[in-house]
């Protein structure tokens, strides 16, 4: 097994950031968590395992798995698989700008998607032509790409 830095080897300046960063990626949507997870997946020089998540975030299992997963969706971490093994290994993007606009998409679908369930719940239910009120909602046409899923709200 590799070895992971036990949090007192960071330092000051990675331990700073790592109590900071996950409150930072709350405000974005993602849980402490996630963001926790983030963190180490940044300021660790190599890829880390599951195992090795575990070991460091003080997380279950499964809690990692499902956020690495959630970070994975927002574009924020990768997984590599190697030739030959078994075990996949995590590494946080590093690059600002892909940072920043992973981070801008994944709250720009934070905030579009419950507008486009209330659309597609209105339109099963009623024709939105009934509701005059839902109109400019209705009409707004947004489209986003939701991991290779594009959809858009229709128009009359």
């Amino acid at each position: 097994m590799r070895s992971t830095p036990a949090r007192e080897e960071y330092t000051d300046a990675a331990k700073f950031f790592l109590d900071e960063w996950p409150g930072i990626l709350k405000n974005w949507g993602f849980t402490k968590t996630a963001g926790r997870l983030h963190g180490l997946l940044l300021v660790s020089p190599k890829p880390m395992s599951s195992d090795e998540l575990f070991a460091t975030a003080g997380a279950s299992r499964g809690s990692i798995s499902t956020q690495i997963t959630a970070l994975e969706s927002a574009g924020l971490v990768e997984r590599l698989k190697l030739l030959g093994q078994r075990q996949q290994l995590f590494v946080a993007l590093r690059d600002g700008e892909a940072i920043q606009t992973a981070l801008a998409s994944h709250l720009a679908r934070r905030a579009i998607e419950p507008i486009v369930q209330l659309d597609q719940s209105l339109s099963a239910i009623t024709e939105t032509n009934d509701l005059p009120w839902y109109l400019p909602i209705h009409n707004l046409g947004i489209t986003f790409n939701d991991g290779g899923d594009t959809r858009r709200m229709k128009g009359p």
